[in-house]
């Protein structure tokens, strides 16, 4: 007895699945051919041309089990990176698309010129992720991009894995696109994104590329990044390193040849904040006040780091390094008309009335600032002695 062969449950029964059959097999057809005829762009560069255009080159993951390159590289010339991409589709037997790109490169000359509307493209493409990392780069990102590599594999992985693990270390600052385009639009600060270089077979950061407003003005090192970064706020990984004269040891150190030499001074930054309060107005002065905990890793001449008057010593050193230093590196800044720290938001904050202060008001007043820096340091535990 088949007691729902003609019934309507039964009639429904095997049409549901039937019906479920046929969209699993649309549903499979249709990914296979959406992933057959699609170009993941993971990297693209932007050059400058004299005619005013803009090259750009992507690279893309080639799918394809039977060729020999594991890329696919298609360059193009616009005047949009939209258009670039247009023009990208008709060289390429895949639709490109910008889901997985991971790293945006543009060349110094393009970017002395300003990158807000070419980067402005990208960020309100909804297919292009925000976490896209922005770099500057000092020469032809067309040849960089091109250059025959024998270990890096997929470069747009490579590099954003680079970047991804200085970020994490604390080397540099993390620079996604929404994070240039929050200090781009925000009065009283400016972005700053990496500074890239190739030698021969290997891509590095050189250090990190500071803009006024969207124009690229000139790049410091990974040192001093590493100062505004210890302004700007928490630190909590992170490393330094310092010389100081052995003389400064006074009797702690053991060797009577040692006492001629300089010390080399590696530390471990645990953790780290700082403060800074604006205690006056007009010229603006600001107090910026940084503790840290350091451990430090390695020295070059024997001492015992388990002195507490050899600890007493080195933290007098490295506060006294470090507060030069940051007056240093803020004068810098004053030197480029650049506030990557944003001390242009601290002094609006601060002041009432100042609210609706413009850029170009903040950039005078930063000219004329005085700062006075404060270091607190205390080594909490010791590495390595060489």
């Amino acid at each position: 007895m088949r007691p729902f062969k003609n019934s309507p449950f039964g009639k429904s029964k095997r049409f549901l699945s039937i019906w479920c059959s046929v969209v699993l097999l649309i549903t499979g057809c249709s990914d296979r051919q959406i992933f057959d005829e699609t170009g993941l762009v993971t990297v693209v560069g932007y050059d400058h041309q004299k005619d005013g255009n803009i090259r750009g080159t992507i690279v893309m993951p080639s799918i394809n089990p039977e060729a020999k390159e594991k890329i696919q590289l298609i360059s193009s010339v616009g005047k949009t990176s939209k258009g670039i991409r247009d023009q990208a589709n008709l060289q390429s037997d895949k639709r490109v698309l910008g889901g997985q790109l991971r790293v945006a490169l543009y060349n110094e000359t393009l970017a002395k010129q300003g990158l807000g509307s070419i980067v402005d493209t990208l960020y309100r493409d909804p297919s292009i992720s925000s976490r896209l990392y922005l770099c500057v780069y000092e020469g032809s990102t067309y040849d960089l991009l091109t250059y025959p590599y024998k270990e890096l594999g997929n470069i747009g992985i490579y590099m954003y894995r680079m970047i991804e693990q200085n970020v994490k270390g604390e080397k540099i600052p993390s620079t996604t696109m929404h994070e240039f385009f929050r200090a781009y639009y925000d009065h009283g600060i400016d972005p700053q994104l990496p500074y890239i270089v190739r030698k021969g077979d290997e891509i590095q950061i050189k250090g990190v590329a500071l803009f006024r407003g969207d124009r690229y003005v000139g790049w410091i090192s990974p040192k001093e990044a590493f100062l505004i970064k210890l302004i700007h706020g928490k630190f909590r990984i992170g490393s330094y390193d310092t010389a100081v004269p052995a003389e400064v040891f006074g009797k702690h150190v053991e060797h009577e040849k040692d006492k001629k030499k300089e010390v080399q001074l590696v530390f471990d930054t645990i953790s780290s904040k700082s403060k800074i309060k604006l205690t006056k107005a007009s010229p603006a002065h600001f107090e910026v006040s940084v503790k840290m905990n350091a451990r430090i890793l390695e020295l070059t001449i024997p001492l015992k780091v388990d002195d507490p008057a050899i600890l007493s010593v080195m933290e007098r050193e490295l506060e006294k390094e470090m507060e030069a230093k940051l007056q240093r590196v803020v004068k810098k800044m004053q030197a480029m008309d650049v506030d990557p720290v944003g001390f242009g938001i601290i002094y609006r904050a601060n002041r009432r009335g100042m609210g609706k202060m413009t850029t170009n008001e903040w950039r005078k007043m930063f000219k004329e600032a005085t700062f006075q820096f404060k270091v607190k340091a205390t080594i909490i535990r010791n590495g390595v002695m060489d």
